[in-house]
Parts: structure tokens; C-alpha cells; sequence
């Protein structure tokens, strides 16, 4: 059985993987692209986790989303 197409992880998952690319970029413009998609899709993730009330999803891309703004703010030497 396929499962039904959720457009939210779909973009959570897309911003995911394109963030994974950009961080691995040389420039610093490139790495904070990345690091923006982390936040942005992380977020997604959190919202999924309140919707479907899965409490662990929401504490690890809490975690995740953190931690991508900690790395945003330390590519741009904030």
C-alpha cells in the first residue's frame, strides 16, 4: 500500500535534504541557505509532531531546529 501524499513532511523532507546539500557548500552565504532550510523544515517536523501528537518528533526536531539555529547564527560569526 502506498501512503497517502502529506504535502507538510513532503516540504519538511525536501528542506531537510536541501539543507543537508547547502551546509556541505564552501561559502558562508551558501552554508546559511542551508542552515535556513534546517530551520524552516524543522519547524515543519514540530508542527507534523503536534498534529499527529507524537511527542518524541516534536522534542528531537525541537532539538534539531535549535541546534540549526545555533549553527545559522555561528556561520555568520553572530
Amino acid at each position: 500500500m502506498i501512503p497517502a501524499w502529506d504535502p507538510l513532511q513532503a516540504a519538511a523532507v525536501l528542506l531537510g535534504i536541501a539543507g543537508a546539500v547547502l551546509v556541505a557548500g564552501r561559502s558562508a552565504k551558501v552554508r546559511g541557505a542551508g542552515f535556513g532550510c534546517w530551520i524552516v523544515g524543522n519547524l515543519l517536523w514540530v508542527g507534523e509532531g503536534i498534529l499527529v501528537q507524537n511527542g518524541f518528533l516534536v522534542v528531537m526536531f525541537a532539538f534539531y531546529w535549535v541546534m540549526a539555529v545555533v549553527g545559522f547564527r555561528n556561520n555568520w560569526g553572530v
